[in-house]
């Protein structure tokens, strides 16, 4: 019970009794004791149209009713109060005052006449017809047993006929509520007509003792009295308060019985009957009062027969719809009565059950029908659902008359008025359809549990449920199955914020065209961080959430090879840049040297002058050396590779650059046992190592520890896969680790390639490691570097062991005389008119005869008209339409006697893909001095001529 309506009504009461008690029946009094009785009576209409608005079902027009009703009473009383208190009378006899209050009834009357069977929230035709019946009624009682008989009464003889009259009708509501409460079919009905029962007889006791009180004596209002006709509203008041919807239950439709029909007709027909008896008992002067009332009466029992038959003709039709439905279903239907027995059969159920026609069906039980076998497994299962739920639905499987069985899936309901209705439908196609299915999905099941991927069903969107994952994702996410699933909405959490735009863009792009690819990187559960490609196609799912069926592939190593595949081809890249570059610097460097060394020996006595010219020639050779370094990384330099033993050079190295290092750094040279040879240019590896000790004592500011290693490994497969350009096979290795200030992802990424350096502008050049890289590569070999930030460095060079005896040293002749003449004819040949000029100038002045051809072109022009004069062939190798290699056999294929002396920046067609200069030929590496020059001419000259 709500507080606030129950303290409301108390205050009512208590000022009802402060009233009575203090003011008495005078007018003041009178006043607030109708005013009490109103304010209670506008509470109670107020909390029944609450109700009315909580409520659902018949609960609506009921406290419509109720409210409309109690209200009446409160309009009635406000006119006995101006009677009272202003003219200081009650109402007289016949006055509108009496009949509003007799009119209350007419509302609850109403209510007890609305349809259970329908439990309708509004109020229908067939109910304002009979509405309209109750008040033509009211109005005939109200009319000949107290209106006009009053008149022929004294006061006090005509207030006896009122009481008498609304006691009579009060007690008849009273009986037709309690009558009503126990037709109810429900639980939350039956409490309304309850209430309506409790109250109806409150008021009848209370307005009795009232009514009994004032015809013995009459008394104004004022009293304590007054109470009696207060509390039957406060109560009112605090039922509607109270009043809560009752839960909704489904029920089906009541089947009425022959007294029922009986009992509604005779119902439609006795307000005719009662007002016909009315009107025969008035005089005439009421003549067009009782036949327009007469006449209206019968036209709502003629509408109301006749609406109730159209909806009996509306409900045979759908009835007859029904049947024809049922029996044109392609499932089996069947009805039983309350005993057993089927009232009604399908021809589909017949034939399901293996009866021809459905007629043989009715009138014989289930028992008969059914075998007893299958009824006995089932029989007390449907009972207890049908009583529990009044429903039960299972598969079962059916024996037919030719003692066949088939599978069928049967549902049966309870009917209110009882038997049961059945249906079967015959479900052999469809588990021949899942049997199909299941072993379709057996074998999918089994593909995408081997298959090397995960394969995933989600919701689209970046926070979509994941609805199955495939067992692999333990072995690629490091996640179990439920691990994955729960939680899956945040799936994106294990994806770097790096990659989420990656994945946003290919879900915008899957929603217009209902494929969705991406790759991106992913972090297993273990931490470490995986690159995968997702891809996966557009399914029918809900219209809010589509789904995705797709398959997840692990391409961490597809990535890591394309990426080494990727930095080969910048360094290639690179490598030719640096290589075109030194070309063209070795050619201005040969013209720069070449013309130093003329002006040295021009300005022996001018001490001043000599000094500016060897700072230039100093210049020039720092500047050689970049570009030998630049020409070690592009590959292009000229190799003398000889089968070595790196321990030799190792420990020949260890002698000299322990010089190098500072006295905080303490370095350790280890060399491997049985070291196996290889096959390199002893001067390059001797750079080699010199480059990485530098850069590692560069690495050690504050000093440290290098450790140099030597040693025998082999590479499997598994180290080529990972190295994508490392052939498997043996190899021997060479270690240099620092424990200096080591590199982060970042640098590691860059190091080898050329100017790159973390150094001081002042301290490196950036082409140390490029060198490095260079000349291993160049070898046939392959380095390798690992470092992290703070934790020092290690590289580690591995070059292709041979199983060839290691070669001596050979002896390092001293340089010859200077002074070189000669007289005879040399054909030179290069493209760079300055670099020519100073060959052939420096040639001319050791007495040799030089022919000068700009091209190659030109050169096989010149080779025609003098060639058996021509004892040398000094050619550029690089030259525009034909290299000087492809010039020199086409002149020696004519001239076998001539021969031939390369000069170049970088080899280009006479060196091998290793870069080993083919045997037998002779090569000048630019830049070059006079001096360097001549003495290469005159060497060539010298030797014996190759035989082709």
């Amino acid at each position: 019970m709500p507080r606030k309506p129950l303290i409301l009504a108390a205050v009512i009461v208590a000022l009802h009794l402060c009233e009575a008690a203090t003011l008495g029946t005078s007018t003041a009094g009178s006043l607030l004791a109708n005013l009490l009785q109103i304010l209670a009576c506008g509470f109670a209409a107020v909390m029944a149209f609450g109700a009315y608005r909580r409520g659902r079902g018949l609960s609506r027009p009921f406290w419509l009713l109720v409210g409309a009703g109690i209200a009446m009473w409160g309009v009635a009383n406000l006119g006995w109060m101006y009677y009272e208190v202003a003219l200081h009378t009650e109402p007289p006899t016949g006055s509108a005052v009496r009949f509003l209050f007799g009119l209350q009834s007419v509302f609850f009357a109403m209510a007890l006449f609305l349809d259970q069977d329908k439990d309708s929230p509004t109020l229908d035709s067939e109910s304002v017809l009979d509405f309209i019946q109750i008040t033509i009624v009211f109005f005939f009682i109200f009319l000949g047993f107290y209106y006009l008989p009053a008149h022929h009464f004294d006061e006090h003889t005509a207030l006896a006929r009122e009481i008498r009259v609304e006691t009579g009708e009060d007690i008849l509501l009273v009986a037709l509520a309690f009558i009503q409460t126990l037709r109810a079919r429900t639980e939350g009905i039956r409490k309304l007509y309850a209430g309506l029962t409790l109250y109806l007889l409150f008021y009848t006791v209370c307005a009795g003792f009232a009514d009994y009180k004032q015809s013995i004596h009459a008394t104004p209002t004022g009293t304590y009295l007054d109470l009696a006709w207060t509390l039957p509203l406060l109560f009112v008041a605090l039922w509607a308060a109270a009043c809560r919807p009752a839960p909704e239950t489904r029920q089906g439709p009541r089947r009425k019985s022959f007294g029922d029909l009986m009992l509604r007709n005779a119902t439609f027909a006795l307000a005719p009957l009662i007002v016909l008896l009315q009107v025969s008992q008035m005089g005439s002067e009421w003549r067009v009062v009782r036949f327009s009332l007469l006449g209206v009466s019968i036209v709502c029992y003629a509408a109301r027969l006749g609406i109730s038959q159209f909806r009996e003709a509306k409900s045979e039709n759908a009835v007859q719809t029904h049947a024809l439905a049922m029996e044109s279903a392609a499932d089996g239907i069947s009805i039983l009565g309350a005993e057993g027995e089927h009232v009604y059969v399908n021809s589909a159920f017949a034939r399901m059950i293996g009866f021809e026609d459905a007629a043989a069906v009715l009138g014989k039980t289930w028992q008969e029908v059914y075998d007893p076998r299958d009824a006995a497994l089932l029989q007390d299962q449907v009972r207890e659902s049908l009583k529990q739920t009044g429903k039960w639905s299972g598969q079962v499987s059916l024996r037919r008359r030719d003692e066949t069985r088939i599978p069928v899936e049967m549902a049966i309901t309870a009917m209110p008025q009882g038997g049961v209705v059945c249906v079967a439908r015959d479900i052999r196609d469809r588990l021949t359809a899942e049997r199909a299915r299941f072993e379709t999905e057996a074998k999918y099941k089994m593909f995408v549990e081997q298959v090397a991927a995960v394969s995933y069903i989600a919701e689209v969107g970046l926070h979509g449920e994941w609805l199955y994952v495939s067992p692999q994702v333990e072995t690629i996410f490091g996640f179990t199955q439920q691990e994955w699933l729960k939680g899956s909405e945040q799936w994106i959490r294990f994806v770097p914020e790096e990659d989420h735009p990656i994945i946003e863009a290919a879900e915008e792009n899957c929603l217009r065209v209902k494929r969705f690819q991406a790759e991106y990187r992913l972090k297993r559960k273990d931490g470490q961080i995986i690159w995968v490609s997702d891809t996966a196609v557009v399914v029918p799912g809900s219209e809010s959430h589509p789904l995705m069926e797709g398959i997840i592939v692990d391409i961490t190593e597809r990535r890591l090879l394309e990426n080494q595949l990727q930095q080969a081809r910048r360094m290639e890249a690179v490598g030719r840049l640096a290589g075109g570059v030194a070309h063209d610097f070795n050619n201005l460097l040969t013209i720069i040297k070449g013309y130093v060394d003329l002006a040295l020996k021009r300005c022996v006595e001018q001490p001043e002058l000599r000094g500016n010219i060897q700072r230039i020639e100093d210049a020039a050779e720092r500047a050689v050396t970049l570009v030998r370094q630049l020409l070690a990384f592009s590959r292009k330099q000229v190799l003398k590779p000889k089968v070595l033993d790196l321990n030799s050079i190792v420990l020949n190295m260890d002698k000299l650059v322990r010089r190098l290092m500072s006295e905080t750094i303490e370095m350790k040279t280890q060399i491997g046992k049985n070291l196996g040879a290889v096959k390199a240019d002893p001067g390059q590896i001797e750079q080699v190592i010199l480059n990485l000790i530098v850069n590692a004592r560069d690495a050690m500011p504050n000093g440290g520890k290098l450790v140099i290693e030597t040693g025998n490994v082999e590479l499997d497969s598994t180290f080529s896969h990972d190295q994508a350009s490392v052939k498997p096979g043996p190899y021997v290795m060479l270690s240099v680790t620092d424990t200096g200030i080591g590199m982060g992802a970042e640098t590691l990424a860059h190091i080898f390639e050329p100017f790159y350096t973390t150094k001081e502008s002042s301290r490196g050049t950036g082409l140390g490691l490029s060198t490095v890289y260079g000349i291993v590569k160049q070898s046939g070999g392959h380095v390798s570097v690992y470092s992290e930030a703070g934790k020092g460095t290690t590289f580690k060079v591995y070059l292709p062991r041979v199983d060839d005896p290691v070669q001596a040293q050979p002896t390092v002749e001293a340089p010859g005389s200077t002074s070189v003449e000669g007289a005879e004819t040399i054909l030179l040949v290069e493209d760079e008119p300055a670099v020519r000029e100073l060959a052939r100038m420096v040639l001319a002045e050791r007495g040799f005869s030089v022919i000068e051809a700009q091209s190659p072109e030109d050169a096989v022009r010149l080779a025609g008209k003098h060639g058996a004069e021509i004892h040398l062939l000094l050619t550029d190798v690089v030259m525009p339409g034909m290299s000087g290699h492809d010039l020199a056999k086409q002149l020696t294929a004519r001239h076998p006697n001539l021969r031939v002396l390369y000069m170049s920046g970088y080899t280009y067609n006479m060196i091998a893909e290793n870069g080993t200069l083919e045997e037998g030929l002779s090569f000048l590496q630019k830049p070059f001095t006079p001096q360097g020059l001549t003495q290469k001419v005159r060497e060539v000259l010298s030797r014996p001529v190759h035989a082709k």
